[in-house]
């Protein structure tokens, strides 16, 4: 699954939904996601100017400013740049 930040260039490719692994090297460890394709989607996405965020870093906290819901108690940085869903 690829997923396209609302701001900005930026891009998250994952084997499933996101957060139903605790990242890229777990979705590997799994059979879930390939290397190979993992490359190749990375490539293409590189081309069309995105930059690549990994699922891990997204899941940290994020304690800037924003407008998010009241009912989200802790923020992270997906929730920053690419919204909940």
């Amino acid at each position: 699954m690829v997923c396209v930040s609302k701001f900005g260039s930026l891009a998250l490719v994952c084997a499933d939904n996101p957060g139903a692994f605790l990242g890229t090297n777990d979705a590997q460890a799994e059979g879930e996601l390939d290397a190979t394709d993992l490359a190749k989607v990375n490539l293409v996405l590189a081309d069309l100017g995105y930059a690549v965020v990994p699922e891990e870093l997204l899941e940290r906290d994020y304690d800037g400013p924003s407008l998010l819901p009241r009912h989200v108690q802790r923020p992270s940085w997906w929730h920053r740049f690419f919204g909940m869903f």
